[in-house]
């Protein structure tokens, strides 16, 4: 019997050796990397890689990607843009097995990839940073497949962020850019023009990112600031309003918190009046985007942020 435990024990050990064999890291090449990512084994080469419990914390794999998000908007863009879109699918298609990656002893516990190698994916958020605003709306055909994914499925975006959420620092990289990318969507909806399917288009895609980010960190029980549903929805109708009021000749009932044709902050209203008149300054200003053309867009918004954030849920 204890000849049979041992023989077990030295072939388990033999099969837990087998398996511990690094992968390939990615190219040095941008070119030779998009080839790899967008290929058929695109998706598991990128689960090898990430699900390796790496001796370095996944830095030196990490550092194959920093290219990526320091192309974005420069001339090599087509590729930081394929490289991107392709990474964003992965996390989508792999969430579940990238929260719950096998380690320790023949892989017994479960940890989060994020846990087993933070500077990997602190990679990620960096390369994903600039592209967060193309996984919701934009015209870069890369992200075609992936963006039709997400505006189907509401919790494809929560799932991908939930991934980089699992490490702080990665999930503040995320968290930040989503919010930045927002608000570029909450600026072209206050300059489309009013009632037009390009407002309501910009200011779902603005919901359904902050709503993604907020149910990420949520479900991952993080500390990393986000922004409700309702204090989401009243940072949008202060910055959309703000730009309104600049060209409004008579900004009717939000009159009282324009001085010298710019809308006063929320602290300086707070300051000017009281905690108190917070509530109705939010209300006047959702009111006065409203009457100018933005009520549509003020509920898709909302209705955006509930779908990605899972918040009926709670």
């Amino acid at each position: 019997m204890t000849r049979t435990i041992s023989i077990l024990a030295t072939v388990l050990i033999a099969v837990s050796a087998c398996d511990s064999s690094p992968p390939e890291l990615p190219p040095d090449s941008p070119s030779a990397m998009v080839e790899v990512l967008t290929g058929d084994a695109g998706n598991a080469d990128l689960k090898k890689l990430t699900t390796y419990e790496w001796d370095d914390d996944g830095a030196a794999a990490g550092a194959q990607f920093a290219w990526i998000g320091q192309d974005a908007g420069g001339d090599p863009d087509a590729q930081a843009t394929e490289a991107a879109a392709a990474l964003a699918e992965f996390l989508i298609a792999d969430h579940a097995a990238l929260m719950a990656v096998g380690s320790g002893f023949l892989g017994l516990s479960k940890v989060p990839a994020a846990q087993l190698n933070p500077m990997l994916i602190r990679s990620y958020a960096a390369a994903l940073a600039p592209f967060f605003g193309d996984l919701v709306g934009g015209q870069q055909q890369a992200f075609d497949t992936v963006r039709t994914q997400v505006l189907a499925d509401p919790s494809a975006l929560r799932n991908l962020l939930s991934v980089l959420v699992a490490d702080p620092e990665a999930g503040r990289t995320a968290v930040e850019a989503v919010r930045v990318a927002a608000q570029r969507y909450e600026d072209a909806a206050a300059a489309a023009p009013p009632e037009s399917d390009e407002s309501v288009a910009d200011l779902t895609a603005a919901g359904s990112l902050l709503g993604a980010a907020f149910g990420a960190v949520k479900q991952a029980e993080s500390d990393i600031p986000t922004r409700t549903s309702g204090e989401a929805l009243n940072d949008m109708a202060v910055r959309i309003a703000s730009i309104l009021v600049r060209s409004d000749p008579n900004p009717a009932k939000v009159s009282t918190y324009v001085q010298n044709g710019v809308l006063m902050t929320p602290d300086q209203v707070e300051r000017a009046f009281s905690n108190a008149a917070m509530r109705t300054y939010f209300l006047d200003l959702q009111d006065y985007i409203s009457t100018k053309g933005f009520g549509e867009g003020l509920t898709a918004f909302q209705d955006a942020f509930k779908a990605t954030s899972n918040e009926a849920a709670r």
